[in-house]
């Protein structure tokens, strides 16, 4: 058992909780500071920075309410619960996909980093600082094994939850079992490759980089539209390629069908099981001929009347074509509102 897994975990959770905070909070930098000045109390932090085995998950939980509900902001319990979900399944994710002890002190490098450009006021920046000096000074003592069992003990205190989040759906990182797709990334340790002859070696000795652009992309803020999704694997594209074309397809036919596109729409083809087009004429002659006999004011009538507009299917239509085909980072960019995201976490 590790004696130094709780401030990776406190500190990216706290990060991704900013992360969600911020897309709803942009005009409030206010809301922001007291948050952090809240998370990275000094108090707080000289509990969590303790070398003891790693603080259950309800006691950091009720700990990082405290820092949310710090502020003027209020949550409910079911936005909470929202919250926090979203906030596990983030961190389980990046400790998941890091390939090494250097890797998983820079994601929370980079949550700490994220914290210095989102606070304005000099206390919670003071706050940001002591920090970093906090997680470099701890981790860089250690050696890489006792890291990367840190890491380990995270994970295993995460494992048991399981819960789909939108934006990882939405960027190929996760299946809907709940599972994580790891992809290939530029930055890549291949720790357990070189396991024997790394393990006893200090951190601090590694190619840590304490600030600046760090390779890795993990812990930074997947929201935002500067983010650089991961690259898929060739097969993962193609499979996604085939559901989006699939689903336009639906949707192009089923928005003839209520009237809320123009007819002009083509099918990729046309199979007639039965002959029935005949039958099918005669009865639109009929009908129209009954009209001319009904409306005598009217000159002409055209042989299809132009199918009525419904404001209301329009609605749900456009709400569901803008959810699968809106670029990525534009729908995050305008929808992340923090409701509207907790909802996301299913």
């Amino acid at each position: 058992m590790s004696l130094y897994a709780t401030p990776i975990l406190y500190l990216n959770m706290g990060g991704e909780m900013l992360y969600v905070l911020r897309q709803r909070l942009k005009a409030q930098r206010i809301i922001l500071d007291d948050v952090t000045a809240a998370l990275l109390n000094p108090k707080i932090l000289s509990s969590i920075f303790e070398e003891k085995p790693l603080t259950e998950i309800p006691v950091l939980r009720s700990t990082l309410e405290c820092a949310v509900l710090s502020s003027i902001m209020k949550l409910d319990k079911n936005s909470m619960n929202k919250l926090f979900d979203l906030m596990i399944m983030m961190v389980k994710y990046q400790l998941t996909a890091a390939t090494g002890p250097v890797e998983v002190v820079l994601l929370t490098l980079n949550h700490i980093d994220a914290m210095c450009d989102m606070v304005s006021n000099s206390n919670a920046q003071q706050c940001v600082g002591l920090v970093h000096d906090m997680v470099t000074d701890f981790y860089g003592s250690l050696t890489f094994e006792e890291v990367w069992n840190a890491r380990n003990d995270c994970l295993n205190e995460l494992e048991t939850y399981c819960v789909r989040v939108s934006i990882l759906l939405r960027f190929g990182l996760q299946n809907d079992d709940g599972s994580f797709n790891l992809t290939c990334q530029k930055y890549d340790e291949k720790y357990e490759e070189n396991k024997a002859r790394l393990s006893h070696m200090k951190l601090c000795d590694g190619p840590v980089k304490l600030s600046g652009e760090r390779e890795t992309i993990l812990g930074k803020n997947m929201y935002s539209i500067s983010y650089e999704m991961p690259k898929l694997a060739a097969e993962q594209e193609n499979d996604n390629y085939m559901k989006d074309c699939g689903s336009k397809a639906e949707l192009g036919m089923l928005a003839v069908q209520l009237g809320t596109e123009e007819t002009s729409y083509k099918r990729p083809f046309t199979l007639n099981l039965f002959s029935t087009e005949d039958n099918d004429n005669e009865n639109i002659r009929k009908e129209d001929s009954n009209f001319d006999e009904d409306d005598q004011s009217d000159t002409t009538v055209t042989k299809y009347e132009k199918t009525k507009f419904n404001e209301d299917y329009k609605m749900k239509l456009d709400n569901i074509c803008a959810d699968i085909f809106e670029d990525k980072h534009e729908e995050l960019k305008r929808s992340m509102n923090l409701l509207d995201l907790l909802d996301k976490a299913e």
